[in-house]
């Protein structure tokens, strides 16, 4: 008897050894969810895995007495099968297994909860599939973030036996997979179901909320846009949103692509931190540091990297190692930023501070979940609420004070009002006595600069006519005025050479004060000049010496301002026989009008304005002979600069220099319809003026027969067959019955041929006389002076042809020569910065 009941002992013993025991859940009440959670405090509520996997066949046939023929390990449930990587398994399908005991209520219809898989499945209860998620051996990622919830048909459940819940997975990531998050649970498919979509609405409505939020500051930017922190905060709050509902397990049922929608989350998590960078850097005026540029300029080749790639594992390993890594550097940048404004008190960076450090606490915890460092609930979503308070509080308070400013100034509105009132009148009336005294600062100085502006011609041959429009008018104790730059001068003058008249037309730098400033010492300085004009000396000076002592005058006079003051201008003298002497400083070019047609009588620019240091490198005078009934006008560069609208609204100035030739014609070169052409066409800007010179010849031409000009001509072949004492012997018989300077002008010639110094310059003066033109003539006396030693009068001559072409090399040899004969070298030294050389020696 003993040794059989030994026996039985030992077979019962061998028998527990063979089969251990299964740890398995209870579901007590059927009514409720049971938590499927490996639970520290139940030992037996661990789960198992196999890394092996099994047939559709095999798993069928799984029960309780063969369970642990295979090598069945514990785990808990939920969390990375791979945490650590001695637990790195190369296998990539896994089995998990849990068994539980059901006490169900046959009118209920029951559900898995089975948290969030990596990556795709196959559930099975009782050894029957009842749900699957993903492609099976698909070598993209299927839906590794996604909770499963799988029915349970009623006709599956052992009641009050055992029943085995196996889910076979099929990894996708090497260092992670399983039930990582969330949690899996049993119960009612109602109750279930229910939970479920209260937490996912509950994320939305906070999702509504943070959208607003957002918009809100959106508009606030719209509104303000200087105010770029509003934009930096709202973009941050829309990524935040999207971002959030890519984490959201109602994205499925849009039914987009899971890749894709991985993708879009990605991007959007390389946004979130760089907009709260620059959000807090506007809203406190910070710099934007070079920490900040190069951390900007690394997430935005990161963005492009992740935009063109389509491999979850590398975005999700370039995330976790080089993106999040740089965003600790971000948060320094940021808490700078805090501590900065901490310390000057800023009560905004006091609030921003306890918001976006709540924000950061939740942010390492949903990192260290993302990671499966352990299993928590995402809280971020709820967290930013703190955040958004901060702000709405810096709102309230902003709004609060704006609302007492606002009572403040409606209780005492009349009294600031009045006060306003009063302030405006004092400034006002401070205003129209600046005003007044200016006006009378204006009527002074216009009342000084008319009787400058004065026009006086002698020569009954030659009529001038000037018109001046000055931009700014003014009101003076009744009287109406205008002042400005432009000018018009003309002058009487008598030189021992004949009588001419001098005029200019100037247009001094500077709008109102400033250019009448100038016109007034130019009007001061050119009528002092030809006060001088009593004394014998300067009688004496030939047209071109005396108009070169009126430029270098005003010259020096201007450039004594060191560059403030300029003026353009042209300054000439014109003689009864209508030779022109001229000088255009940067003044538009004089136009000739001469029958019916109009045209420029210069190509180029010359010289600068009056006033502009080392001008004397570019003078010259120039000349210009005028017919009868010629019109000379010569205008400041207001007839130029014009607004045209060409049919729109959009006012151009104009450009083409060439326009006023036209107006000209059209006018004909009347002075009053010209202004009345121009305004016609466009809208003047600028001081206009103009000075009119009309030539009408009271010298008749002199008219030569056919018979005297026929003598000349043969005069002409006597000289080319050196017949010259024939020649002079009929020439100057020629000259008795006709005196043309043609004939004296031949009649020099042979003079200076032979070597007659003094007839020859008899006869050359008698032809200059007649045409002023022939600037070879000058040089000839000149030379014919200096070979009878009168150096004095030579220098004058050679001087003269100087000013009028110094590019005339054998005249300035001859010049230079001269002075240095009669060591006037101060005198050479002035004209060589007329050549712009430092020093020569010159030799004839």
């Amino acid at each position: 008897m003993i040794k059989k009941l030994l026996i039985v002992l030992v077979f019962s013993f061998s028998r527990i050894e063979s089969s251990p025991s299964i740890d398995f859940t209870i579901q007590n009440d059927p009514k409720t969810i049971l938590s499927l959670d490996t639970q520290s405090i139940d030992p037996n509520s661990k789960w198992y895995i196999l890394e092996t996997d099994l047939e559709e066949e095999v798993i069928q046939n799984i029960n309780e007495n063969n369970f642990h023929t295979w090598e069945w390990k514990r785990i808990k449930i939920p969390g990375n099968l791979f945490f650590n990587s001695e637990n790195y398994i190369k296998t990539r399908t896994v089995m998990l297994a849990k068994w539980i005991e059901f006490n169900e209520d046959k009118n209920l219809q029951y559900s898995f909860r089975l948290g969030i898989i990596n990556d795709r499945d196959r559930t099975y209860f009782n050894g029957n599939l009842i749900g699957k998620t993903g492609e099976w051996d698909s070598l993209i990622p299927q839906n590794y973030d996604k909770v499963r919830i799988y029915p349970i048909p009623n006709q599956l459940i052992h009641s009050n036996k055992k029943n085995l819940l196996l889910v076979k997975i099929q990894l996708y990531f090497k260092n992670s997979g399983g039930i990582e998050q969330d949690q899996t649970l049993l119960g009612p498919t109602k109750e279930i179901q229910s939970r479920f979509f209260k937490d996912e609405f509950i994320k939305l409505i906070f999702l509504t909320i943070y959208a607003t939020v957002g918009g809100y500051f959106l508009f606030l930017f719209i509104r303000r846009r200087k105010d770029r922190e509003n934009l930096f905060f709202s973009l941050f709050s829309f990524a935040f949103v999207f971002y959030n509902f890519l984490r959201n397990q109602l994205k499925y049922e849009l039914g987009f692509p899971f890749l894709e929608m991985k993708k879009v989350e990605y991007l959007i998590i390389l946004l979130l931190i760089p907009f709260m960078y620059h959000f807090l850097r506007t809203l406190f005026n910070e710099r934007y540091s070079i920490f900040g540029k190069i951390l900007d300029s690394f997430q935005l080749c990161i963005f492009v990297f992740f935009f063109f790639s389509s491999n979850i594992e590398i975005l999700n390993f370039t995330l976790a190692n080089f993106v999040q890594p740089t965003w600790i550097i971000y948060v320094i940048l940021i808490f700078t930023i805090l501590i900065r404004n901490l310390k000057k008190k800023e009560k905004r960076a006091i609030y921003i501070t306890v918001g976006i450090t709540i924000v950061l606490i939740a942010a390492i915890i949903d990192t260290a979940t993302n990671r499966n460092y352990w299993v928590f609930p995402r809280i971020m979503g709820y967290a930013f609420l703190f955040f958004n308070i901060s702000l709405a509080i810096i709102l309230a308070n902003s709004f609060v004070k704006l609302n007492e400013e606002v009572e403040d100034l409606n209780k005492n509105l009349e009294k600031k009002v009045e006060e306003r009132t009063d302030a405006l009148n004092e400034s006002l009336n401070q205003l129209q006595i600046l005003k007044e005294r200016q006006d009378g600062d204006y009527f002074l100085t216009s009342l000084l600069i008319q009787p400058l502006a004065r026009i006086q011609n002698r020569i009954p041959s030659i009529q001038f006519e000037s018109y001046i429009n000055q931009k700014k008018k003014f009101h003076f104790r009744g009287k109406n005025g205008e002042i400005g730059g432009d000018i018009c001068i003309v002058g009487p003058l008598t030189l021992d050479s004949g009588e001419y008249t001098v005029f200019a037309n100037a247009d001094a730098m500077g709008k109102s004060i400033q250019g009448a400033g100038g016109a007034l010492v130019l009007g001061v300085v050119f009528q002092a000049v030809l006060s001088r004009v009593k004394s014998n000396d300067t009688k004496k000076r030939p047209p071109e010496l005396w108009l070169k002592d009126l430029y270098i005058e005003l010259q020096s006079v201007f450039a004594s301002f060191d560059g403030s003051m300029l003026s353009s201008v042209v300054l000439g003298m014109v003689g009864g026989n209508g030779f022109v002497y001229y000088i255009n400083a940067e003044h538009p070019w004089s136009i000739l009008y001469r029958d019916g047609v109009s045209s420029f009588i210069e190509t180029e620019l010359s010289m600068r304005k009056l006033g502009f240091p080392k001008n004397n490198t570019h003078f010259q005078i120039k000349t210009f002979a005028l017919l009868d009934g010629d019109i000379l006008i010569i205008g400041s560069d207001g007839r130029d600069d014009i607004g045209i609208y060409n049919g729109t609204e959009i006012r151009n100035i104009n450009e083409d220099e060439t326009l006023i030739l036209r107006f000209v014609e059209r006018s004909e070169g009347n002075l009053l319809k010209l202004v009345k052409e121009i305004e016609e066409n466009g809208e003047i800007t600028d001081d206009i003026s103009f000075l009119k010179i009309t030539y009408h010849s009271t010298n008749k031409n002199i008219t030569i027969s056919e018979s005297i000009r026929t003598k000349f001509l043969n005069i002409q072949s006597e000289v080319k067959k050196g017949n010259e004492k024939q020649a002079l012997s009929d020439i100057h018989s020629l000259i008795e019955e006709a005196a043309h300077p043609n004939f004296h002008s031949l009649a020099g010639k042979i003079y200076f041929q032979n070597k007659e110094w003094e007839k020859a310059i008899l006869h050359f003066k008698k032809s200059l006389e007649g045409n002023p033109s022939k600037e070879n003539y000058l040089y000839m006396i000149a030379k014919a002076e200096y070979l009878l030693g009168r150096l004095t009068e030579a220098v004058v001559w050679s001087e003269r042809l100087f000013l009028r072409n110094k590019f005339n090399q054998k005249n300035t040899k001859l010049f230079f020569h001269l002075l240095d004969r009669m060591e006037q070298y101060d005198k050479k030294n002035f004209y060589l910065d007329f050549l712009n050389i430092s020093n020569a020696e010159s030799k004839v």
